[in-house]
């Protein structure tokens, strides 16, 4: 299950991913908002292993549904509201969607695991340098540099990432954080 593969850089994983492993399956959760264009997917929107469903990753019904009808064994959870500068106006929607949003998608793959319904199962999350904050004198960022969100959009993010680290750290549940920089 891929989230947000409809955006930037879902979609660059989908193309990347399919051409890179012939034998898997790719179902692309996107709910289509400013940031998803389908016009990003040209060329595999015709791939019999490739199958979009317009959704809010929020809604655990379809979430739920979807890992058990497809025997979803893995998530690519890009999705996510983005750009700091809308976070300022409006930061109610970048909470919801960037942490309810996640611990929806572990709570339901979580439980999709523990159901038995698959034999290995991880979550990978792709997140940013942004909950690092402001570039320090260093000029870089490290994994261990300590997170500093200073807006709403980097603020929830970090959140997202830290619901990521306590699913593996009380479940055991098989997760990765990625943070993206530019």
């Amino acid at each position: 299950l891929v989230t947000g593969g409809a955006g930037f850089i879902g979609s660059n994983f989908i193309h990347h991913f399919l051409g890179e492993n012939p034998g898997v399956r790719v179902v692309n959760l996107d709910i289509l908002t400013y940031a998803g264009n389908l016009e990003n997917l040209k060329g595999v929107e015709s791939d019999s292993r490739y199958s979009f469903v317009r959704g809010d990753i929020r809604d655990k019904e379809l979430v739920a549904s979807i890992l058990s009808r497809e025997k979803i064994d893995s998530v690519a959870h890009f999705a996510a509201e983005s750009h700091v500068d809308r976070s300022i106006t409006g930061p109610e929607v970048f909470v919801s969607t960037n942490v309810l949003g996640t611990q929806t998608l572990l709570e339901e793959s979580r439980r999709h695991r523990d159901s038995g319904a698959v034999d290995d199962f991880r979550f990978l999350q792709v997140s940013t340098d942004e909950v690092y904050g402001s570039l320090g004198p260093e000029g870089f960022f490290t994994e261990s540099t300590p997170l500093a969100a200073n807006s709403p959009y980097s603020a929830s993010k970090a959140g997202a990432d830290l619901l990521v680290r306590a699913y593996h750290e009380t479940y055991g549940f098989p997760t990765l954080n990625t943070r993206c920089s530019n």
